[in-house]
């Protein structure tokens, strides 16, 4: 992907961000810049670097770079500067542009339910099979994702290959004679709007009358499992490989970390931020905690006061 100078600063102007600039002697107004990182980086890319890290640019040149460092601490004349307040977020936005490309139509291998009601601007995959589902507007099953009955899938969502979506939970008991009896899962699932589901994930349907349901611009990173019954709030972000147990309850704008393990009944309050590898046993009721370990314990309250290791700072409106 490449940007000009020229259409950078339009974005600034028509989206109201204020802005400085240093340009490089060399410096050439319509040549076309690299979205490109630091950690690997190229000559005529177009970088972000936050000011701690301004040391890393002595291996860029010929670049522009967007920065949130004073212009009196850039000393560099190989580059040309664009200072903003969030440079990772114009970086983002910008980068956005170029990369929101849906797709439509249904694929000619992919196996539909008759039954199934399907958005004429979604796109089905490769080998996808939907069974008696709903999907709505511009949603994108990439190949390989199964949805089962009674799955609602709404607009602008992403489903990435190898996903099962309406999957049979595991809930039993034994009854006196030591017979496992197992309870039907019957349910559905309801996935919002503007999701993004990764590769090789489980998302088990309700038992009975319930449904699993995924909130609102929701990420959930490849390999994890979701329970029956869990109900996920909106903005939330689950990293790779997490677990949670049936009727597992999330809430908006959560962060749980890669490998992390949550019990069956547990609820987290919103803007919780959950550790790589903890076990969250326990319900936690405040707002904006830092949880790690195993069992997890609360080892931060107002976690949106600093950026945590790993993790965007949570989000606090005037903070």
């Amino acid at each position: 992907m490449k940007i000009s100078h020229s259409r950078i600063i339009d974005f600034l102007k028509g989206n109201d961000i204020k802005f400085e600039e240093i340009t490089a002697s060399n410096f050439a107004m319509e040549q076309e810049y690299i979205f490109a990182s630091t950690k690997k980086p190229i000559a005529e890319g177009f970088y972000y670097i936050s000011k701690e890290y301004l040391s890393t640019v002595e291996n860029v040149s010929k670049s522009i770079i967007l920065t949130d460092a004073e212009k009196s601490e850039v000393k560099d004349a190989k580059n040309s500067y664009i200072f903003v307040e969030n440079p990772q977020l114009v970086h983002y936005k910008l980068a956005a542009l170029f990369t929101n490309q849906n797709k439509s139509g249904i694929h000619e291998t992919a196996i539909i339910s008759k039954e199934a009601k399907i958005s004429p601007t979604a796109y089905i995959g490769p080998f996808c099979i939907i069974e008696n589902c709903e999907i709505g507007d511009a949603v994108q099953l990439i190949s390989n994702v199964t949805l089962r009955d009674n799955v609602v899938i709404k607009e602008n969502t992403i489903i990435e290959g190898n996903s099962v979506i309406g999957a049979r939970g595991m809930a039993w008991i034994w009854d006196t004679d030591g017979k496992r009896i197992i309870q039907p899962q019957t349910g559905g699932v309801i996935i919002g709007a503007n999701c993004i589901i990764g590769t090789d994930i489980s998302i088990v349907r309700g038992s009975l009358s319930e449904n699993t349901k995924v909130g609102d611009h929701t990420i959930i990173a490849h390999g994890t499992k979701i329970g029956h019954g869990s109900n996920i709030g909106s903005h939330v972000h689950i990293a790779n490989n997490v677990s949670l147990a049936g009727n597992a309850q999330i809430g908006d704008r959560t962060f749980l970390g890669s490998a992390c393990v949550v019990s069956s009944n547990v609820s987290i309050a919103p803007n919780c931020i959950v550790g790589a590898g903890a076990v969250v046993s326990k319900s936690v009721a405040i707002e904006y905690a830092t949880l790690a370990g195993v069992p997890a314990k609360i080892i931060k309250t107002e976690n949106y006061k600093d950026k945590p290791k790993g993790a965007p700072k949570p989000f606090l409106k005037d903070k």
